[in-house]
């Protein structure tokens, strides 16, 4: 019998939380280490028993993982990210919003080189992923990543200076601008643009409509590509985990994915 995987996780919040449920009762896979804020120590536990916690990248290492989950922040991917590679372990990760950055983007390419090892980038928020990267060796001309969403779902990121959310009635369009861009300055809201940009024609090349719409409740993902091979436009309303109502489910489930086709003998 093949013995289960072992996994680390850095962020336990309301995706990391999520993913730990989807993946802690499953016999394939064996938690050996999770790093987060004390806080929330028992809500780990809750979920994946008597799991050691650390705060350390060698920390983390010493636990001998096979995988390690990275849903926390762009911090953390940056502070975890080269030092797990160098050491063999391959890196599931969603804050790649951080990988804008191409000095730290061939970082971690180098780490991973150097240490044989992987880095992961599921699809998230988002899907289409496949047709994306299949239609980049057939040529992309043009690559754009569009979220609508209430005005009142942007409180709490740059788009309250941009705008006055509460004034907002008919649909606005605040931000045009490359994926680039958008990643450095929304951070972790546009992770989802950062994961587009990497699978199709880069950061520079891809670009980022952010809209104010009260027609939509829900965030909602839209992705346009234009190709040699054909064209696609998909639109995905996501609704939030039930741990957190500010946390994709799709992205957790995702994670879970990413991790469990590991184990798959027909993979998708």
């Amino acid at each position: 019998m093949t013995r289960p995987l072992k996994l680390a996780q850095i962020g336990f919040g309301g995706i990391g939380l999520t993913v730990a449920e989807l993946l802690g009762e499953d016999e394939d896979f064996e938690y050996v280490a999770a790093a987060a804020r004390p806080h929330r120590a028992d809500a780990i536990r809750e979920r994946l028993g008597a799991v050691p916690l650390v705060d350390t990248p060698d920390a983390v290492i010493a636990a001998e993982p096979d995988i390690l989950i990275e849903c926390a922040s762009h911090q953390a991917l940056l502070d975890y990210g080269a030092p797990i590679l160098e050491a063999g372990i391959d890196l599931v990760a969603v804050s790649v919003g951080a990988l804008a950055d191409q000095n730290e983007r061939l970082l971690l390419i180098a780490a991973a080189e150097k240490g044989d090892a992987s880095l992961e980038v599921p699809a998230g928020a988002i899907g289409g992923l496949d047709v994306v990267s299949a239609a980049r060796h057939t040529g992309i001309e043009r690559l754009a990543y569009v979220t609508r969403k209430a005005p009142r779902l942007w409180k709490g990121t740059p788009a309250e200076d941009m705008i006055d959310l509460d004034a907002v009635t008919d649909p606005l369009m605040f931000f045009d601008e490359t994926a680039a861009e958008g990643a450095r300055i929304f951070e972790e809201k546009l992770n989802v643009a950062a994961t587009l940009a990497m699978a199709g024609v880069g950061f520079e090349q891809t670009r980022v409509e952010l809209w104010a719409d009260p027609a939509y409740p829900r965030s909602t993902h839209i992705i346009e590509l234009e190709a040699a091979s054909g064209t696609m436009k998909i639109e995905l309303a996501n609704t939030v985990t039930p741990v957190n109502d500010k946390s994709s489910w799709l992205t957790a489930a995702s994670i879970a994915q990413a991790v469990k086709r590991r184990r798959a003998l027909l993979k998708f």
